[in-house]
């Protein structure tokens, strides 16, 4: 006989179609009622609230009288909580955020009274293969998931699951989801009709005779006839015997049975039987780009900055960054971050992250300016704090903005040296927009905005050190920009030419050529949000051809050309079909070549005046192989080029298409051991490699569709995802701004790569202490010295956070290995206590190796 555990629940989508004013409203009637049917009949229960806690968050603010009651049934164990804030995206969310979302809700849970000691994810479009490694940080020792799961990656629908770090988590699939068994009747007779079906399919996978009966939906009110039913369905047949229960109850039960499980490691992105939205990471990419913004700077410059004024004696403002993080996290559901959503919501994810973004900035800033009021300067001149994350030395060009009323201006270090600097944009600025002080003044007071790159040398670890700005004085070295009509740009490691308007990219450490480089293509998108859909017939149109002008330019520390391109291209869908060009793209790129540094930095402006369309750029790799890398949170995976499932989706009738478009956080690369090219974005998170020349990289910069939801796509046939509701703000008309990097490799994953990676990804950041400010603050009586550094950790792992500890008195500072292989590493050099600790901030071993795809963590105190 085979045991049915009933699992009752609501999904709560805090956004999606509807916003989430209409989902706290909901959300009002739905807990009354959950509480009221609870307290009526104590044989009710437990009852799963989806694994957010920021589902009671929502509920609290429309109900705040009820916070007592709630907390009762929570402490009982009769409403299941946690142990996740918000359900998070694992694909297109950064590490740190995940990480926190973990942190915050268990937080959360504490303050609650229990929680759900289960890895519960019922809707994400696809698994990451470093979950079993974030669970387990939070000593989270079992999973439930449902997208991205078939057969074909491991057999039955509970197994063990084992990230490339070694943690393993026992992991159950709801192979048919979460609301398969929702609406179920509430009398014997039809139920008996029903079930029947629904069971056969929830045990056709299982790997015991423990099936799991998840009985809720999107939003749905709390079925409380139905264990009940149930009961009585026990003394009518002998086929199963069905028993209220709970995903701990239901592992409890596996284990008890002795079934030896299967083992799996890997991400799962298999769309056989549920959607993966394969094409989501390049949805609404104006949302993607300022979310991965604020992730980093909060995490790699906030934090960090807050971190050592709160060790020099500032107070840290840990209430005021934890909220910024939680606004984040409510839009990182896979709806929210993904962009399949109305136009309202759209609006709304993006006003929040906005939101987060004016905060973060005016805590660095009043920071920043605390800072530089206790540093006792030995130079004339208006103080430069240079400040760097990393826990290295390092030097670094910094771009920084100044304000002066001069023509000319000189900088010089703490030691009276002279530094170089580049002007890079300069422009008139009224400084009464920027210094509340000056508003009503009855004369405007204007000065040169200059956006100046900065050669700053020796920078502290963890640290800062103090430059100083002297008006009125030549720069003291030779900065001619020359603008000169020449096609090659070249320092000691690369060269780039433009030949009739192609790009070539020569690494003179191997004589490796890569011809045609960075070339633009713009085809046609059939799809929605949800998915990219490739027209029946497309027709591409791409940069070859149509670059209008470039210029070279010669200058102190970077070398760049600037090309525009004005590309014939058809308005809309309809267009292209005719084949006609009937509009113009115009993009704008810069390609910068530093003199110190062993790769090409690009920006593109994009002016998207088309819609219906998907624009990409090639990078050839001439890497002939059918794998390349990517990273994925705290690590990096190895895929093949094209999904071997390609050969048979289709006649095994998958409810999508297994395409080669995949997600990354900032990293892709092929490369052999002696040439390849990595990428390094900031923001972009999807590149496809295409079927017909895999030594190639197409990395997505936008897509434009005009709809939620369409039916019978190309790669994605049958019913429309979500609703069929038109989304004119998804064809994201406008200037759209784009930044990446291209590392040509000679020597493989060797750690001088690594250590530029790294390098690119985190640059150190100034700050002008001009004497104005938007805001006055009274002063501190607090001395600063003019140089800090904090600690030192210089080994392979890469910089994550430098951070306050959530519950003591303490800092964070974390790393994690970016390669394939096991790091070695030593404890941080510091004058502060410290031990190794989890994700979690609990305490670990120090093994002193970090493993492939693992994060370490230090408690100081």
């Amino acid at each position: 006989m085979k045991t049915v555990h009933l699992i009752q629940h609501t999904h709560w989508d805090r956004e999606w179609y509807f916003t989430e004013n209409d989902s706290k409203i909901i959300l009002y009637y739905f807990m009354n009622d959950l509480m009221d049917r609870l307290e009526q009949d104590t044989t009710l229960g437990p009852f799963i609230l989806d694994g957010q806690t920021v589902v009671l968050e929502d509920y609290l603010k429309v109900a705040p009288k009820q916070c007592d009651r709630l907390k009762q049934l929570i402490k009982q164990g009769r409403i299941l909580i946690g142990p996740w804030y918000t359900q998070t995206d694992f694909l297109v969310v950064g590490a740190e955020s995940i990480a926190r979302n973990l942190l915050l809700g268990k937080a959360d849970c504490e303050t609650w009274g229990s929680y759900m000691p289960v890895g519960y994810v019922p809707d994400s479009f696809g698994q990451s293969a470093q979950l079993p490694m974030f669970l387990q940080q939070f000593d989270i020792k079992y999973a439930v998931i449902w997208r991205g799961w078939c057969e074909r990656d491991v057999a039955s629908s509970e197994f063990i699951w084992r990230a490339d770090s070694g943690d393993s988590v026992t992991t159950a699939v709801l192979p048919w989801g979460y609301g398969c068994a929702k609406w179920l009747p509430d009398n014997t007779e039809k139920a008996s009709t029903v079930l029947p079906a629904i069971l056969e399919k929830q045990a056709r996978f299982a790997h015991s005779e423990q099936i799991l009966l998840p009985n809720g939906n999107d939003q749905s009110p709390f079925e409380y006839a139905v264990p009940a039913m149930l009961n009585k369905l026990n003394e009518q047949q002998k086929d199963y015997h069905f028993v209220k229960s709970s995903f701990s109850d239901f592992f409890t039960a596996l284990q008890e049975s002795g079934q030896q499980l299967p083992e799996f490691s890997g991400e799962l992105l298999s769309p056989k039987y549920m959607r993966v939205h394969r094409g989501i990471f390049s949805t609404r990419m104006d949302i993607k780009l300022l979310n991965v913004k604020l992730e980093q700077f909060v995490s790699q410059q906030l934090e960090p900055l807050l971190s050592i004024n709160w060790r020099l004696g500032l107070p840290y403002p840990q209430s005021a960054v934890e909220n910024i993080w939680r606004d984040a996290m409510q839009s990182h559901a896979h709806d929210s971050i993904g962009g399949c959503n109305s136009d309202r919501v759209n609006s709304m994810v993006k006003a929040r992250l906005t939101n987060g973004l004016e905060s973060a900035n005016q805590l660095l800033s009043l920071n920043m300016k605390m800072l530089a009021g206790g540093i006792e300067a030995t130079q004339k001149g208006k103080k430069i704090i240079v400040f760097n994350s990393l826990p290295h030395q390092r030097d670094a060009q910094i771009s920084i903005t100044l304000y002066t009323p001069e023509a000319d201006f000189c900088i010089k270090d703490d030691q009276g040296k002279t530094c170089r600097w580049q002007l890079i944009k300069e422009q008139p600025q009224d400084m009464s927009l920027i210094v509340q002080e000056l508003a009503n003044s009855t004369t405007t007071t204007w000065y040169r905005k200059c956006d100046v790159l900065l050669e700053a040398t020796d920078l502290p670890s963890c640290g800062y050190r103090t430059f100083y700005l002297h008006e009125g004085e030549p720069a003291n070295f030779e900065l001619p920009l020359q603008i000169k009509n020449e096609n090659t740009l070249e320092n000691q490691w690369l060269k780039i030419e433009i030949n009739d308007g192609q790009l070539r990219l020569i690494d003179k450490r191997n004589q490796q050529h890569y011809s045609n480089i960075l070339r633009l293509v713009d085809g046609g998108d059939a799809g929605d949000n949800y998915n990219y859909s490739p027209p029946v017939d497309d027709w591409l149109v791409s940069s070859d051809g149509h670059l209008q002008q470039f210029e070279c330019i010669r200058a102190p520390l970077i070398d760049a050309f600037i090309l525009d391109w004005h590309i014939p291209a058809p308005l809309d869908a309809k267009a292209r079909q005719q084949h006609q060009l009937n509009a113009y793209l115009d993009i704008s790129m810069k390609i910068s070549l530093p003199h110190d540094k062993p790769w090409l930095d690009i920006e593109i402006t994009v002016n998207n005046t088309i819609q219906d369309h998907r624009l990409q750029i090639e990078i050839p790799t001439e890497i002939q192989q059918a794998f390349h890398f990517a990273d994925q949170p705290f690590g990096l995976i190895k895929r093949e080029n094209q999904p071997t499932s390609l050969a048979y989706w289709q006649e095994e009738n998958w409810t999508e298409a297994p395409t080669s478009l995949w997600p990354m956080q900032s990293l892709v690369m092929q490369h052999n051991d002696n040439h390849g090219i990595c990428l390094v974005t900031e923001g972009l998170r999807e590149y496809q490699i295409p079927e017909s020349r895999q030594d190639m990289i197409a990395l997505t910069l936008l897509r434009s569709v005009g709809w939620l939801g369409q039916a019978n796509l190309t790669w994605r046939p049958g019913r429309a995802s979500g609703m069929v509701l038109p989304s004119p703000d998804s064809q994201i008309f406008g200037i759209h701004h784009f930044h990446f990097a291209v590392l040509p490799m000679h020597q493989g994953q060797h750690p001088d790569f690594w250590r530029d990676v790294e390098h690119w990804r985190t640059p150190a950041f100034g700050y002008l202490d001009s004497g104005w400010s938007q805001f006055k603050m009274n002063p501190h009586d607090l001395v600063f010295p003019e140089s800090y550094s904090l600690l030192t950790w210089d080994c392979g792992l890469h910089f994550s956070t430098l951070k306050k500890a959530q519950n003591v008195d303490a800092l964070v500072l974390r790393g994690w290995n970016p390669s394939i292989e096991p790091l070695l590493y030593e404890p941080p050099k510091s004058d502060i206590k410290i031990q190794q600790v989890t994700l979690a901030e609990t305490e670990c071993v120090n093994a002193g190796k970090a493993a492939p795809c693992a994060p370490v963590s230090w408690l100081m105190s």
